[in-house]
């Protein structure tokens, strides 16, 4: 049985668009890997799905620590620690689903994630959405 997929509200949105492009990239990509829980799909297509969603994951932190950094963000690094902190977690659930956990199991062990997510996309992610558009940013 697959997780429940995450929805792209209308809260998420962030107003400046390079961000709110990739957080729409970003939640499909899990929504993907989360849709893969049951059986029909084979270890290796659900690792490559993973792996394609670390990936993206690393970009779309790396992009918008640049942007934070360029405007002079006062929350960078708090906002860099988080980021920090969610790909621990998902190095976690990927090691866990490498050595043998199904994807379920390791998807249960770690909703965590993907409420993560939502909540910093809806927090986090506006918030430095304000900042930027208070610097012109759109």
């Amino acid at each position: 049985m697959a997780a429940e997929l995450i929805a792209l509200t209308a809260d998420m949105e962030v107003g400046v668009s390079e961000i709110d492009a990739q957080h729409k990239e970003l939640v499909s990509r899990l929504n993907t890997l989360l849709s893969m829980g049951g059986d029909a799909f084979s270890r290796e297509e659900t690792l490559k799905t993973l792996n394609l969603v670390g990936e993206y994951v690393v970009k779309h932190f790396a992009d918008e620590e640049r942007i934070q950094r360029m405007n002079g963000y006062p929350k960078y690094e708090a906002h860099r620690v988080l980021h920090l902190q969610f790909m621990t977690e998902f190095q976690r659930l990927k090691k866990d689903f490498d050595s043998g956990h199904s994807l379920k199991h390791a998807m249960t062990l770690n909703n965590s994630l993907t409420s993560w997510i939502v909540k910093h996309i809806k927090t986090e992610d506006v918030d430095l959405g304000k900042y930027l558009k208070s610097k012109g940013q759109k």
